[in-house]
Parts: structure tokens; sequence; C-alpha cells
């Protein structure tokens, strides 16, 4: 009998020794990621070494969002890069256009459709590998050294976590615009236009490394046929797969199509 009630008793912490045990554990842990958080705010690099860092990463695949407004319509495309230079497009106007397409390419082909559902193809070549490869250009591009000392100091930077950093700006400084006027142009040029831009809306990421993850920005015209321009780039070196579907290459039609 005896033995039995040994094996019944249950061992506790006396006087809630385990709940003060677990107290002081969630406490360390706490104090931790104060430490943590304080020591990546303190060594936050500036707004201008962020980005100038940042200007360097190599992108070879992302996804890109950009939006366009104006009184008439309203203009949504999609673009991704993968490995091996495969490339998904897609463009959507509301009210509906001809400008709605979809547009698929790899190494050997181009898959293309309009308004309709039937896809057709032709064969890659280096004139379209080129026209391609200035998309890319135009949508990722990100050489933040365009922008003036008085832009970096107009932006602000933040700990965004423990992954990173956060730049941003929301206003209408002349020098933030025309920095990223020529930040995100293909061949930048030295004199803008600015007079038809009213405010911008930028938010950058950076990781610990100063490495470009995510890049969002929004420009608003004065004038209501200009609208918006909104561009969001993300995802950036972490599209591993993409592939032409199936259900496009097994249905695509070839077209007679020569270049002169």
């Amino acid at each position: 009998m005896a033995k039995n009630k040994t094996k019944n008793k249950r061992i506790i912490f006396p006087n809630n020794q385990g709940g003060k045990i677990a107290a002081l554990i969630l406490g360390i842990i706490i104090l931790i990621i104060v430490i943590w958080g304080s020591v990546i705010a303190f060594k936050k690099p500036s707004t201008k070494d962020a980005l100038t860092d940042a200007a360097n990463t190599k992108i070879e695949t992302a996804r890109v969002d950009v939006k366009t407004t104006n009184s008439k319509a309203k203009l949504y495309s999609n673009y991704v890069v993968g490995p091996n230079n495969t490339i998904h497009i897609t463009m959507k106007s509301i009210p509906k256009s001809d400008t709605n397409s979809e547009l698929w390419a790899n190494n050997k082909y181009v898959y293309h459709r309009d308004g309709t559902k039937q896809w057709n193809y032709i064969k890659q070549n280096a004139i379209f590998s080129e026209v391609y490869s200035g998309y890319k250009k135009l949508y990722t591009a990100h050489d933040f050294s365009q922008f003036s000392d008085d832009a970096f100091k107009a932006m602000t930077i933040k700990a965004n976590g423990f992954n990173g950093y956060l730049i941003s700006y929301n206003g209408d400084n002349r020098d933030v615009i025309r920095g990223m006027q020529n930040t995100t142009t293909v061949a930048p040029t030295s004199n803008p236009q600015l007079t038809n831009v009213k405010s911008i809306k930028l938010r950058i990421n950076v990781n610990r490394k100063k490495e470009l993850t995510e890049m969002y920005y929004k420009i608003t015209y004065h004038s209501k046929k200009e609208g918006t321009l909104t561009l969001h780039l993300y995802d950036i070196n972490q599209v591993n797969k993409l592939k032409v579907p199936s259900s496009v290459t097994k249905n695509a039609k070839k077209l007679d199509f020569k270049l002169k």
C-alpha cells in the first residue's frame, strides 16, 4: 500500500517555485529582445549609407506590380522575371481595352495572347531578348546613388524588426522626387521634368546587409489626366521557379512572323 501511495504522489515546486522560474525566464527573454532591438536601432546606418549600398544589389529574379490611373482608365501590369530568363507579363485595363494581354517567354519561345483566349507563339530571337531585358531594367531600376544629399536628409530610416531597415518619405520635396525619377530611369537624365509631379510616397526595405529587398513608390501628378503611377518591386531574388504552363504550350498556334 505504501508503495502505491508513493507512485500516486505528484512532484511539485514548493511555494509556487515553478511559476517564479517561468516568470524569471520570461523576463530574461524580454530583456534580451529589448537589448537586441536597442543595439539594432543604435547601429542603424544613415539613409545615405543604406541606399548607396542597396544600389549595388544585383536583381536576378523579382516580381513587379505597376498601376497607373487617370481620368479615363486604370491600367494594371504585373511583371515576373524568373530563373533562366523566363518571363511572365500581364496587362489589364479598366474599362477593358486593346491593352489587355498576357505574355510568357523563355529561352526558346515567346507566347502571347490579347483579349482572346487563343495563345500564339514565335521563336525567341535576339531582338525580343533585348526588349525583355529592357523591361527588366526599367521595372527593377534602383540606382539610389542618384539621390542628392538633400534628398537623403529628407528621408527617414528606422529598424524594420530584426530583419533590416525601412527608408521612407511622403511629401512633395523636389529633391526626393528628382532623385527618384533619376533612380528609376534606365537612362538617367540630368534635368527631369518636375512641374507635373504633385507628391511622392516612398518605401524602401533593405536587409541587415543593406541589400534591397523591396521598393514601393507612388507618384501623384497635378493633372487628373495623368493621375497616379504606383510601382511595387518585391520578392527580389526570391522567385526560384517560373515555367511556362503546359496549358499555354499545348494550345499555342505558331505565328508566321518574319523580321525584315
